[in-house]
């Protein structure tokens, strides 16, 4: 060897290989795989400490110039009986691709709150940016490159020319030396080489065919001393065809549609030896919340058609009599907001329609807020009896309705509430496929020998030979592999397609697509909000308020007044209310099961807030007393309807309360009767609600989960 070569180890110290005592250095230089330089300390004992220490930085200079940085992976001992000696074996810069796991950054919560933190996870999804943009495989391929920087691996970035639009893809758990090669299966023209000249650390570039230097050789004579080279026409693909496949999800309502794309663009794919691929896009979901609401015109006056239509529609009863005998008392006809302080800024204008089925929903929009209709109906039709007993003398009925006013149409609402965006289908990919794969591949071996191995052909080059086959001399050979015996000045070139890219035949050629993971978490590492399968979502219903189904009785006669009624029994004393002393317990499951009330018919001293209510009281479960109470505060435990003694599971129901009626302001709103007291000089007035008017006062109810008759829960078991 004329050059002169040295060795520097971690410590900075430097001498030449004799010094250190080291031989057969060989050196190759592999595309998209670590690269290694091999030397043997001759002599040296096998069990001895290694001169360079595992995991250690070893650089090579030829002639001062560097000419390999590498890391000792292995250094062996070896002995026989003739000697022994320790073989040094290192890496390149492309080991730390190999050993480092790629991480992408992802937006997520710890679970607990909702705050979201950028965090590293393996899961990757590739050619997609940290904030949720599109990367073509050059900038896809960067990413990876400088997170293995940033991470210690010593490399300078070079020239990265390939640049396809690749469909998305999910990984786990990959290298990024698996990153990198997973992109460059959709250029797998593309090549990969170090600069060792460069310091302080190689240069990296990846380079596609049409970017490559080319080198020219003579095929025979000085330096190539051996050729081995056969022209691969079954791996030139004749065309490729692309068919990107979407499943899209609308509000749960799924659909596929397929874009083909094909190079040349007369392609069919029927064509023997075709890459016939069908890729997996991500489809767009979307899930909307759908409301359908139905609504009718409200009245508002007393004058437009069909107006008695709509009481009949609110009160049953009055359909038993004709629409030509009722009529609307001038001016009786109102609407107006129950509480109007409850909806600012909301006014009669923004109400003219009644909601009769659906819901008003806040995203909606609109206007809805509860109204109180009133009216007085008169009847002009011939007097029967059964006219005069809902009627009455004045032949006239005052009616309110509450129902729900929105501006709302009839029609379904809809909102979206949560969206994926569809996969972008990438352009100009089966194009840049076929350039890659539609050129003729040449496969073999030639052998160089000089006096000193120069280095005139690396990885990352294209080779052609003169003077041999026409074609050879523009063949553009791509040169995957070289090894250099630096002792002995040979080279050895391997040229063709990159096997392990899956270029050996058209089955793994496919495997580019096979092992390729469709994701649908796009959304999800910017947002850190995870995407389901859509589903509808409907709106709830928000049905009106029913009427009165009860037929009123107003017949000339006096009504009858109705089991546990207050009646109005003030006097120059006070204001007093008594119970209907006609109540009574209705019968239950038994015929004889009644039972006399105290207090029925007796006056009680009232005023306003006061509450008159109904005690039955058991022993064993039998009633034992049944009276009627009040007070301005309820009984104990109100409004609580049962009392117990005991311990659950074994409890007694020991009282039942049922609230009769109450006292309120005459200036309150509340429907009722006000009745008046106290000495003329200084009346008192207050007004009764009734909370039992109806003829039917028990009902049938539920006790412990069981049918039982209330108040009587004692013929239902006991808890």
């Amino acid at each position: 060897m004329n050059s002169i070569w040295t060795l520097r180890d971690a410590s900075d110290v430097e001498k030449t290989l004799a010094d250190w005592g080291l031989r057969d250095l060989t050196r190759e230089l592999i595309n998209q795989a670590p690269d290694l330089v091999t030397f043997r300390a001759d002599g040296r004992a096998s069990d001895a400490d290694p001169i360079f220490a595992h995991g250690s930085t070893v650089r090579l200079f030829r002639n001062g110039t560097p000419w390999f940085y590498g890391r000792v992976v292995e250094a062996p001992g070896r002995a026989s009986t003739k000697a022994e000696e320790q073989v040094y074996h290192m890496a390149g810069p492309w080991w730390y691709l190999e050993n480092l796991v790629f991480q992408q950054i992802w937006q997520t919560t710890n679970g607990v709150d909702v705050t979201l933190v950028p965090t590293n996870k393996s899961r990757l999804i590739l050619g997609q940016k940290s904030d949720g943009t599109k990367l073509a495989t050059g900038e896809a391929i960067l990413e990876a490159l400088n997170y293995a920087i940033a991470h210690g691996a010593p490399i300078t970035l070079g020239t990265i020319t390939p640049n396809a639009t690749a469909p998305y893809a999910e990984a786990l758990d990959q290298s990024c030396a698996e990153v990198i090669r997973l992109l460059l299966r959709w250029t797998p023209d593309a090549m990969t080489a170090f600069d060792y000249t460069t310091t302080p650390y190689p240069t990296l570039s990846i380079r596609r065919r049409a970017d490559a230097a080319t080198v020219t050789l003579p095929a025979y004579g000085t330096p190539v001393s051996a050729l081995d080279l056969t022209p691969r026409h079954d791996l030139q693909v004749p065309a490729v065809v692309l068919k990107f496949e979407q499943t899209n999800d609308i509000d749960n309502d799924t659909f596929t549609s397929l874009i083909v794309q094909s190079a040349p663009t007369t392609a069919t794919g029927d064509e023997l030896g075709a890459m016939v691929m069908t890729l997996d896009l991500a489809g767009a979901r979307a899930t909307y919340q759908k409301q359908k609401v139905r609504t009718a015109p409200i009245p508002q006056s007393d004058a437009p058609m069909g107006i008695i239509d709509w009481w009949k529609g609110k009160f049953p009863w009055l359909a038993d009599f004709a629409d030509a005998d009722l009529t609307v008392l001038t001016g009786s006809h109102s609407v107006a907001i129950e509480n109007p302080s409850n909806y600012p800024g909301v006014t009669m204008s923004n109400l003219p329609n009644e909601l009769l089925e659906g819901s008003v929903a806040a995203w909606m929009n609109l206007y809805s807020a509860p109204l109180q209709v009133r009216v007085t109906l008169k009847y002009t039709g011939a007097d029967t009896v059964e006219s005069a007993e809902v009627w009455g003398t004045t032949k006239q009925r005052n009616l309110y309705t509450r129902i729900v006013g929105t501006n709302a149409q009839t029609q379904v609402y809809s909102r979206l509430t949560s969206e994926t965006e569809a996969e972008a289908v990438p352009t100009g990919l089966a194009q840049a496929l076929f350039d890659a794969t539609g050129t003729l591949q040449y496969d073999g071996v030639l052998e160089l020998t000089e006096a000193e191995c120069s280095g005139m052909a690396a990885p990352g080059c294209l080779l052609n030979l003169t003077g041999g086959r026409t074609e050879w001399a523009t063949m553009s050979a791509q040169i995957q592999r070289t090894e250099e015996r630096v002792d002995l000045g040979q080279t050895r070139l391997t040229v063709g397609p990159a096997k392990h890219l899956g270029q050996a035949d058209l089955a793994t050629m496919l495997r580019a697509n096979r092992n390729r993971r469709i994701s649908f978490r796009l959304n999800e590492r910017t947002s850190g909000k995870a995407s389901g399968n859509a589903a509808k979502v409907q709106g709830g219903e928000q049905l009106p308020r029913s009427d009165s189904n009860f037929r009123p009785s107003a017949s000339s006669a006096p009504e009858p007044n109705k089991p546990f009624e207050l009646l109005d029994a003030s006097d120059v004393t006070g204001l007093k209310v008594i119970v209907n002393a006609n109540s009574f317990l209705q019968q239950s499951l038994t015929v004889n099961d009644t039972f006399a009330i105290t207090g029925l018919g007796t006056a009680i001293a009232v005023g306003v807030e006061t509450q008159i209510w109904l005690e039955i009281d058991f022993t064993e479960f039998v009633v034992s007393a049944a009276n009627i109470a009040s007070g301005t505060s309820g009984w104990s435990g109100f409004p609580n309807p049962f009392t117990y003694t005991g311990t659950a599971p074994n409890q007694e129901m020991t009282s039942a309360f049922l609230l009769i009626g109450y006292l309120v302001a005459t200036s309150s709103p509340l429907d009722g009767t006000v009745i008046t007291g106290g000495p003329p000089e200084v009346p008192v007035s207050a007004k009764i609600i009734q909370c039992v008017s109806q003829d039917v006062l028990l009902r049938n109810g539920c006790f412990n989960g069981l049918p039982a008759i209330f108040p009587f829960p004692h013929h239902a078991p006991s808890i």
